[in-house]
């Protein structure tokens, strides 16, 4: 066995005090995070920033969960896996690496500042450290997910560079999004318990469309309390509607609209219901 797929190493420096920290790390490359984060990111500090990372961790989800179908590469030998929610899924790339790399990466280029910058490499690296040291991904699999996501962030900055996205109308937007997910439906390695999932798809679409220029009023205590109590509002939404989603299987034409349907409700009440209800109690101006 190469040093590529090589984990024999990783039992030597488990630690009870190290994989406890690594174990809350790894916490931050799942969806559940994910959602959470970018969506206080949108009440609290800025919802046009936060769409264009909510936007990029979509697309770069698609990819990262297309490429482990296509490959179908197995994980690390369980008896070196300490994570459990990993279920059936492949390991290459490892979406925790390419999902680092997207959104720290992201943040790091738009702020621009060097504290950030040197915050978010040591996040990356945490996190992908996280998943070798829980034996779930090998370092092959951590190199190819760093490598899809750095490409992921260097089309979006010949994109920024270009104003690519500035010869856009919103509509011309929409059916963008709507030809990538086409593609993406259609050319996906499905197989048994690996399909695409429908419910993300919504909820792309449904980010993008309800975006709104939300600015909560200057009062910061203020502003983060009702950042906590909207991204209370999103995890009971999220719940509900995956929940949902899974009384349908997704393979047949109606229940692929219901599902994605879902999935668009659940981003419109995070982009649209939160943001307008905000303003009718006067919190916020849209």
């Amino acid at each position: 066995m190469n040093i590529l797929n090589d984990l024999s190493w990783v039992e030597s420096i488990r630690t009870p005090l190290l994989t406890p920290f690594f174990e809350l790390i790894t916490l931050m490359g799942y969806p559940i995070f994910l959602i959470m984060f970018i969506s206080f990111g949108y009440y609290y500090w800025s919802a046009a920033r936060f769409t264009r990372v909510a936007m990029l961790l979509f697309i770069s989800g698609i990819i990262n969960s297309f490429l482990k179908d296509y490959f179908q590469d197995p994980r690390p030998a369980i008896e070196f896996m300490l994570d459990p929610q990993v279920g059936t899924s492949y390991g290459l790339p490892s979406g925790h690496a390419q999902i680092a790399v997207t959104l720290w990466g992201l943040l790091a280029y738009e702020l621009k500042n060097q504290w950030i910058t040197i915050g978010a490499v040591i996040l990356i690296f945490l996190i992908c450290f996280s998943r070798l040291y829980l034996g779930v991904h090998d370092l092959e699999d951590i190199a190819l997910g760093l490598t899809v996501g750095l490409l992921i962030l260097g089309i979006w900055h010949f994109s920024i560079k270009y104003n690519f996205f500035n010869n856009l109308n919103k509509s011309l937007i929409v059916v963008l999004i709507l030809l990538f997910q086409l593609i993406a439906f259609n050319f996906y390695p499905t197989h048994q318990g690996h399909e695409l999932s429908i419910w993300s798809l919504g909820a792309m679409m449904g980010w993008f469309l309800g975006f709104s220029l939300l600015s909560l009023k200057d009062n910061s205590v203020t502003n983060f309390i009702l950042s906590l109590i909207s991204i209370g509002m999103v995890f009971i939404a999220m719940l509900a509607t995956t929940s949902l989603a899974k009384s349908f299987d997704s393979q047949g034409f109606f229940d692929f609209i219901v599902v994605y349907i879902l999935g668009l409700i659940f981003s419109l009440f995070i982009t649209y219901f939160i943001p307008k209800t905000l303003k009718f109690f006067n919190f916020s101006h849209l």
